[in-house]
């Protein structure tokens, strides 16, 4: 097929490659500062940094940018609180789908820069509740 076509084509040198082979997380991301239209976090907000990875998420996005977070519903306690701090991170919040027992979808745009202490920022959301089938 084409795709592996292109794999087997990919040199060292080719600008795929030296983005794909070094090591990264959501905390620092190796791009440069707003590059990116779009960022989604589905079901990836695990850490106990969350203000880290969506402040890192403001700064590689274009002011206007949109960001889409997808997550399990029983992870959020307080909505309310949950958009005031992506308001504080520079997020306006223009779609969210509550409707799902088991997840929740939120559309925001960048509106702002984030604070440069994001420590300050208080953002949780409770850990993840599975339950046997």
């Amino acid at each position: 097929t084409e795709i592996q076509h292109f794999w087997k084509a990919l040199k060292v040198n080719d600008f795929l490659f030296p983005f794909f082979s070094r090591p990264a997380s959501l905390v620092v991301v190796p791009l440069r500062d707003s590059t990116v239209d779009i960022a989604v976090f589905c079901l990836s907000l695990m850490g106990t940094n969350l203000g880290d990875f969506l402040a890192e998420a403001n700064r590689v996005l274009v002011m206007g940018g949109v960001l889409k977070i997808a997550e399990v519903a029983s992870r959020f306690e307080n909505e309310r609180s949950f958009f005031s701090a992506l308001s504080s991170l520079g997020f306006k919040l223009v779609h969210k789908d509550t409707k799902n027992s088991h997840f929740y979808s939120f559309e925001f745009i960048k509106t702002g820069k984030a604070p440069v202490n994001v420590k300050k920022v208080s953002l949780q959301l409770k850990p993840c509740l599975y339950k046997k089938r």
